[in-house]
């Protein structure tokens, strides 16, 4: 195995002390991996990965907290969006529609594959005057 794969699976080890993940935030593989599938970070983590130019990784993070997960939704970066856009639920109330109404197509995309989705936002999003939304999730098709 190579050294980045390695220094990438040790990240994500659960039984890892916070100073050596501290410390294998630097390395990039390491911090994107760290960012994507760890349920564990801190505040001060998040903050870091940001810092360290991973927002993209963390916005796709499923177990991250409501608040942090929605900071994404502002994001400048559409593929920051994107990556949250498929799995944000509605916390705070209306970051969904945020996302319906963002001005970058693909992240609406995105959008029409979130489980969380509610119906009156799928329909609207099915009607989405953008062919490639209307039917690019899965979901908008059912």
């Amino acid at each position: 195995m190579e050294l980045d794969a390695e220094l990438s699976a040790l990240a994500t080890q659960e039984d890892l002390p916070a100073d050596v993940l501290r410390r294998l935030l630097q390395h990039q593989g390491a911090r994107s991996s760290a960012a994507l599938l760890r349920r564990d970070l801190t505040e001060e983590m998040v903050e870091e990965i940001i810092a360290l130019g991973s927002a993209r990784s963390l916005a796709a993070n499923s177990s991250l907290l409501a608040r942090v997960s929605a900071r994404f939704v502002e994001h400048p970066e559409p593929p920051v969006r994107c990556a949250v856009a498929a799995h944000i639920r509605d916390e705070p109330p209306g970051v969904l529609a945020r996302l319906a109404a963002d001005p970058d197509p693909l992240v609406r995309q995105f959008l029409t594959m979130n489980d969380h989705l509610p119906p009156e936002l799928l329909a609207r999003l099915a009607a989405d005057p953008d062919s490639n939304c209307a039917v690019g999730g899965h979901r908008a098709m059912a």
